[in-house]
Formats: C-alpha cells, structure tokens, sequence
C-alpha cells in the first residue's frame, strides 16, 4: 500500500502563509502595546492584556489561521520576558482558550454572526466569555506558579480581579468587533446623525464633569449617567451595532475619567474604586447587550412583517401594494422635478402552459427565474415589483424622450425569453408589455397601472411584443366589457347557437363531414361574429364552457340528426388551446358522448398547431386518449405555427388542415403554392389527410385538386347552415 501526500497548492499556501504573518503580528503588536496598561489592571506583570479577547476576536474572523496566529503571537510576546519552555506553555494555552471560545460560539450560535439575539447574548455573556477567561486566568496562573514566576498562595481574591480584566475587555472588544465583522451598513437620516452627535457630545461632556467634580459626585454617578443614561438611549434609539459603540466608548470615557481625575495613580481608595467601576463596567455592558439585543430582535420582527406586509414571499419582489404607494410617491416627485415615468405592465407568455402541466413547483420557479433576470436588468433607481400570478410592473424614469421605454422593453423581452434549465428540462416564456407615461397618459398611480395593463392586453392580442397605451385602448376596453359581460349572460340565456360548414371529398364529390362553429346571436337578433367574441373569451376564462356547450349540442345534434334517419356524416369541434389544456377536457368530450349516445369514431376534434406544440410530451398523451375514445383527430390552421416534424410524426392524428391564409393568394403568390404543395405532400407521407379551408373558386378548387388534397372546405361548396338547413348536404354529391 502506497501512502501519498497531500500538498495544498502553492497559491493556497501563499495565502494561508501570508494571512499567519499579517495576524500574528496584529496579535503581537496589540499584546505588546497593551503592556503599557498593566498599570490600570488587577493583573500581576505577566498577564497578556486582552488575551481572551482579541483572541476570541481573531479565531471568529479567521478560524484556523487565528488560532495558530494567537499561537504564535503569544508564543513571540512571552518570550520577550520569560523562558522558551514557559512562553511555548502559556501560548498553548491561549491558542487552545481560543479554540475553546470559537467552539462555544458556535455551538450556541450556529446561525448568528453579530449579538443582535438575547439568546446570543446570554450564550456569550453568561456562559461562554465567563468560562473561557476563568480557565485562560487559571491556567496561565497555574504555570507562571509553576515555573516560579508567579509567588505561590495568591488568594481567591487576587484571582478574581485577574478574571475580571479579562472579562471586561472581551465585554468591550468582541461584540463591537463582530458587529464590524458582519458589515452591516447604517442608513441614517440627517435627524439620526443629529442624535447620534448629541449623545457622543452628551457622554464627553458628563465625562468632563465628573472629571471636574470627581471628588463630590463619585464613581457611582458616572456609571448611572455615561452607561445607563446613554447607552440605553443608543439601544432604544438606533442598531445594535451603533449601542456596541456607545458602550465601548462609554466605557473608554470612564477609565479616562478614572486616569485624569488625580495625578496619583494608584492609592489605595482608587484601587478600591477602580474595582468597583470595573464590577459596575461589567454589570451596565450586560445590561446594555441585553436591551440592544431585546430591540434589536422587536425590529427585526417588525421589518420582517412590513416585508410580508410589502414584499412578495415567493420571489421577494415588492407586491402590488407596495409598487401603487411606490408609483403615488414618485408621482409626487416627478411632478416637482419636472421628469417623466413609464410604467411598464408585464404579463408573462406561456407560463399557463408550464404552471398546468408541470405543476406549481415548477411555475414558482419559473417565476424566480424571471423576478432575478428582471433585477439584475433594471438600474438601481428604477422599481420593480410582481403584481400577482406571472404579472409583473417596472417604474422607469426618464427625462421627457418620446417613447423612450421601447429599448427597455425590448431589453426585458429579450431576457425573459432566454431559454432556462429546471432539473433536467429546458423551458422558455415569452413577455407582453403594456406602457403608460406619467404625464401624458395620466397622473394618478391606480389609472396609470390600470392603462399599462389596457396596453399590456392590446400587446397580447397582437402579438407585438408591446405596446404604449393610447386613447382608443379605454374605448376598446370598455367595448370588450360590455361583449365580455354580455357573452357571460349569452352563456346562461342559451343565445349561442351553432352552426354547421359541410367538408367535401375531392375523390367522390360526397359531403364526408361538418365542421361545427359557434355563433352568438343577441337578443335583439344581432349576430357576432367568433373573431369578435371568442378572443375575449379566451381572456375572460369562458371559453371552456364555451367549448363543453359546443361539444355537447354537436353531439346532441348529430344523434338527433342520426334519429330522424338523415344518415349524419362525422362533425368535427374545434377545441381551443386554453381548453386543450383543461384537465377536465377528456372527462367533458366521455360525459357529452355517454349522455348524448353519440357515436364517438363520428365525433372529429379539431387542434390548433401551437396548442400541440406547447408541451409536446402532455399533448402526446392527452392525444392517444382521445385515440382511446375512438375520436378522429385534425391538426388544424396547419402552417401558421412551429411545428416539429419528429413530433408531428409521433403524434395519434388523422390529417391536417391547411390554413385558409395560404389559400386566399395560392393562384398569385408563388411561394403559397409551394408551401401547400409541401404540406400535402408531407402529410402523404405520414399517410395523413389533407383539408383545404377557405375555398371560395372554382379555380382554386382545380389547383388544390391537382396537387392531390383530400378535402376541402370553403364558401365554394357552403357558407355556415344552421341545423335544419345543413341536412341537405348529407348524403350529397356536389360536382364542381
């Protein structure tokens, strides 16, 4: 067996060799600095001022690199004055105190960086600082004693006082130092800073009296007024952090306080009272620590209820309340200033698609997706929040440019429609976006939400990626309401009526099939057209029961036509993309076939291109069901989407039908010509049939006829009959 090494590579050792030098000599320095202080300590001549606590400080910055660096630093600074076996005993200690601290911290705290927690506070105030300096103070005594450097029998007491340094300094040091660890940035308002100096100038000042008048007012009135006073009006007022330093300034005032207020320095009655301010230092920095901690917590539970309040929990993303005060208040702004704001509405394409047939886990994270992209797009002063569902708004500013949020909405687009990864799948959505200016089109947050929501929707229908909002928009939307209010009771009041268009065989020149179409007639006998009612049918989420009654009464037509011996032939029901996807789509065609006694082998459905295309593995299986069924099964407006042939190939259908915007121009336009003739000839090979729809000549009628269609259906042979008028076609021979 061969043992290999492991050798780190010589940029990582680099790294860690020139992080050991640079802390152990920050380490060294601050120790060999702080001797000068031993004057203003209980400790005997070897104590290593601020050992526990700036060892703490190093191990939690830099983990292992701080504990070798304590290490070495401890280890150099002894061995100024004592023995090497003695400075290599009392470095150990303290590198294995560090550890021990770094471990403790940890452990109580696995999820804290900063003491903004009471439990963290209490962890490392009451547990963990206490120990570690009891066994650093009783350890280093141990070996100074042992090595005859330290007089034997020092009292109890004596060893508090030892402890007690300690304990003051890693009070002092090591919360202000992870709260300038973690980095946390302060915002403060000009009133805040205001306060802010107050209180720093307040603490100097009843510092400099108590320096004053040191004699009369004694040590006891400067704890209750620098600390108490001041330091409980740091927490109430402002972040743990600005409380930690206030404390640690409070407290620097207070020894200065102590220094200068007698040329004598160490009398007996200052000893006496410097260990009292010390035991009250210590008491008043808890005392501090914890109501700093307590409100830091009750702040922190009220910014994360405004941000539930304000922000959306999913992507993170202001909400829709939040993005209306928003555009009040910059309205407000932009009237003072002069500037001129685009909101731009944002509806997301295809995410229907995606959310229904992969589930909702894979639509929220399509959303993230699009909340991140958008972020990362936007600048800094512009605002971005997700309304609901797969809507989202942008506020963008601008000086007065005539349209000048087209690139960015372009930009939007662009990134949106970037293909993304989820597990192992590859998905893609496309964006429509509707514009409003402030001032041109409004001046007042909810009109100018509710107009780039006007203009989001004329986006969509045209398919344009997006456009601005414009006058004829309100009157187009208040038409759309009254149709969208009016198809709602047409749908209760049985004024839908359908309407039957015969298909003709080229071969026998027999009516072979209907296709059913739906109509509206009003009560006062107006007709509307489906290009009218059908687009706002599908927005207003009623072209599914649009589609189970046209499903229905084509059945109960059929069998009631096959009642009376008229010999019916198939009909054919066109279903629309938002209802292909419905999964109640198969359970309503079963229910209208069980309930009619329709034949289902005569009951043709009709699937636009795109809708296959959406989710080609759901429409694969949603298709051999209805194969299932017995049902016939057309491609219809074929040429007009993107389809994949291998896809095509796999796919349980009968024929395709042929668009009819390639049939209108087929004796002028070349290229329609071909492309029909490759339809067919495509269909042919995957054995499929070809229907022609919209054949309105005889000369048309001659060309599709020489290029080998199957059938054809069209103005030419029939306009749309109603039912008592259509059975005069069955059984017919039409010879053109």
């Amino acid at each position: 067996m061969q043992f290999k090494a492991y050798l780190p590579p010589n940029e990582l050792l680099k790294s860690f060799s020139t992080q050991l030098a640079i802390v152990t000599l920050v380490y060294f320095a601050v120790t060999f600095v702080g001797n000068y202080f031993l004057t203003y300590t209980s400790s005997p001549q070897f104590f290593e001022f601020s050992a526990t606590a700036l060892a703490a400080i190093l191990v939690i910055k830099y983990r292992w690199v701080g504990i070798f660096s304590v290490f070495l630093g401890s280890f150099c600074f002894r061995l100024l004055e004592m023995p090497f076996e003695v400075a290599i005993y009392l470095a150990l200690i303290t590198g294995i105190c560090a550890f021990l601290f770094q471990y403790a911290f940890i452990w109580f705290n696995s999820t804290v960086e900063t003491l903004n927690e009471v439990s963290s506070v209490a962890s490392f105030a009451l547990v963990i600082t206490p120990i570690v300096c009891a066994v650093h103070t009783i350890s280093t005594h141990i070996i100074l004693q042992k090595f005859g450097l330290l007089a034997s029998g020092i009292s109890m007491f004596a060893l508090f006082k030892w402890w007690l340094d300690e304990l003051l300094i890693a009070y002092l040091f090591i919360p202000l130092a992870l709260s300038l660890f973690a980095n946390n940035a302060l915002y403060l308002s000009t009133k805040e800073k205001t306060e802010m100096l107050a209180l720093l100038l307040g603490m100097v000042s009843v510092s400099l009296l108590t320096m004053h008048f040191g004699q009369l007012l004694g040590f006891t009135v400067i704890l209750i007024l620098v600390l108490l006073v001041f330091v409980l009006w740091a927490a109430l007022r402002f972040s743990s952090t600005v409380t930690h330093w206030a404390i640690f300034i409070a407290a620097i005032l207070v020894m200065m306080t102590i220094i200068f207020s007698d040329n004598t320095l160490n009398p007996e009655p200052y000893q006496q009272n410097l260990l009292l301010v010390k035991i009250g230092l210590a008491v008043m920095i808890i005392g501090g620590l914890f109501v700093a901690a307590a409100f830091s917590e009750r702040n922190h539970v009220e910014t994360e209820l405004s941000k539930l309040a304000n922000h959306d929990p999913l992507t993170g993303l202001p909400n829709r309340s939040y993005f209306q005060d928003f555009v009040s208040h910059s309205l407000s702004q932009a009237q003072r200033q002069k500037q001129q704001l685009y909101l731009l509405f944002i509806d997301l394409d295809r995410f229907k698609k995606i959310n229904d047939s992969q589930g909702h886990e894979v639509g929220d994270a399509v959303l993230k997706i699009v909340a991140r992209r958008l972020d990362n797009l936007l600048r800094a002063d512009d605002f971005v929040a997700r309304l609901g569902g797969d809507e989202f708004a942008v506020l963008y500013s601008h000086p007065k440019i005539n349209k000048a949020a087209s690139n960015l909405a372009r930009k939007i687009i662009k990134i949106i429609s970037e293909p993304f990864e989820i597990g192992d799948r590859t998905y893609s959505v496309g964006a429509s976006i509707g514009i409003s200016i402030y001032p041109d089109d409004a001046d007042e947050a909810n009109t100018l939400l509710r107009q780039a929501d006007l203009a989001m929707y004329q986006a969509k229908s045209k398919q344009s990626g997006f456009e601005y909002f414009s006058e004829e928009m309100n009157a187009l939307a208040h038409e759309q309401l009254q149709l969208e209010n009016g198809l709602r009771q047409a749908l209760e009041a049985k004024e839908l009526l359908l309407m039957y268009q015969p298909k003709l065989d080229l071969r026998t020149n027999q009516v072979v099939g209907l296709e059913a179409l739906v109509r509206w007639i009003t009560k006062n006998g107006k007709m509307i057209g489906p290009d009218q009612f059908i687009p706002i049918a599908e927005e207003a989420g009623l072209i599914i029961p649009i589609g189970r009654y046209v499903i229905q009464e084509a059945c109960s037509q059929w069998v009631q036509w096959s009642k009376e011996g008229l010999n019916p032939p198939a009909i054919a029901v066109n279903i629309s993309p938002r209802q292909f996807s419905d999964p109640m789509l198969l359970q309503d065609i079963t229910a209208a076939i069980h309930s009619t006694g329709m034949d289902a082998s005569k009951l043709h459905v009709e699937i636009t291109e795109s809708a296959t295309m959406d989710d080609p593995e759901a429409t694969l299986v949603t298709l051999e069901k209805m194969r299932e069924l017995k049902l016939n099964i057309y491609i219809d407006d074929f040429g007009t989407g993107h389809s994949n042939l291998g896809q095509l190939r796999r796919l349980p259908i009968q024929a395709l039908k042929i668009d009819k915007i390639f049939i209108n121009d087929i004796l002028t336009n070349d290229d329609d010509a071909e492309i029909v003739n490759a339809i067919i000839n495509l269909a042919h090979a995957l054995k499929l049939k070809v229907v022609c729809e919209g054949v309105e000549t005889r000369a048309q009628l001659t060309l599709l006829r020489g290029l080998g269609c199957d059938e054809i259906q069209g103005y030419l042979i029939s306009k749309p009959l109603i039912n008592n008028q259509a059975h005069f076609y069955f059984n017919k021979e039409i010879t053109l």
